[in-house]
């Protein structure tokens, strides 16, 4: 297994640190690295990284606000001066919370986790890989059916082809994606960004983990500190962050 990682911190010593640490396990290779939240954004969505060593503060943003801005969501172990911020950290699922400065053995039990989580994803893993045959070989085939592009998804041993208006959001943890419908949750075999293109003007990012069906939305109710929930009937809610509050008043003017 090689772990693809970007280095977010706008100290450059501090990256540095990170990245000296890291040349000692090389089965982690850095594809990046940003000094704003702004380039850590465009950063992570562009080289789609297995893990991201993050710093809480930093200039244009928190790396709290990267979390919510991004596409791609990576395994994130958080690197920073300030133990305050570790509760909201885990909250967030991230894999670590490491206090600068780092000690080598600290890091290493970071890294071990981030490969344990990894490895955990394996056999998930192949059940995508199927999936992605499985959609070259129908492409090769006749052309697609009349109707919106439908999604291709795993229960078990079945593959099923989703309609996206009968899907009510779809939903990240950790490296894999799932759609949630009336009839229950499948395996999807693509990333919340790509989803998220494809489906541009039918579905909405709740948040950074959760992209949810506009035409499924029935009420959205008020939480604390400007965040909301979504509520879609027969499914359940969906949380809504603050900043995406913001977005989606755009779209239904409250």
């Amino acid at each position: 297994m090689t772990c693809r990682c970007v280095v977010i911190d706008d100290e450059k010593p501090a990256r540095d640190r990170v990245k000296r640490l890291l040349a000692a396990h090389p089965d982690f290779r850095i594809v990046g690295e940003a000094a704003d939240a702004e380039t850590a954004v465009r950063l992570i969505d562009e080289t789609t990284p297995d893990l991201c060593f993050l710093d809480v503060r930093m200039p244009e943003g928190t790396g709290f606000d990267v979390l919510e801005r991004v596409r791609h969501v990576p395994h994130v172990v958080f690197v920073t001066a300030y133990d305050r911020y570790a509760v909201p950290a885990f909250e967030v699922r991230s894999l670590d919370y490491l206090l600068k400065p780092v000690g080598r053995e600290r890091f290493a039990e970071a890294l071990d986790r981030a490969r344990d989580r990894i490895d955990a994803a394996g056999p998930a893993r192949r059940i995508l890989d199927e999936l992605d045959d499985l959609r070259r070989s129908v492409g090769r085939g006749a052309a697609a059916p009349p109707g919106p592009d439908r999604i291709s998804a795993r229960r078990g041993s079945r593959i099923l082809l989703l309609d996206p208006n009968e899907i009510v959001w779809f939903e990240a943890e950790d490296t894999l994606v799932f759609a949630r419908t009336a009839g229950g949750r499948f395996l999807v075999d693509r990333t919340l960004s790509d989803l998220e293109r494809q489906l541009e003007g039918q579905f909405f990012r709740a948040h950074r983990g959760c992209l949810v069906n506009l035409g499924r939305i029935a009420e959205i109710r008020p939480a604390d500190a400007g965040a909301c929930t979504i509520v879609c009937p027969g499914a359940g809610t969906v949380a809504l962050s603050r900043r995406q509050a913001r977005r989606l008043r755009e779209v239904f003017r409250w």
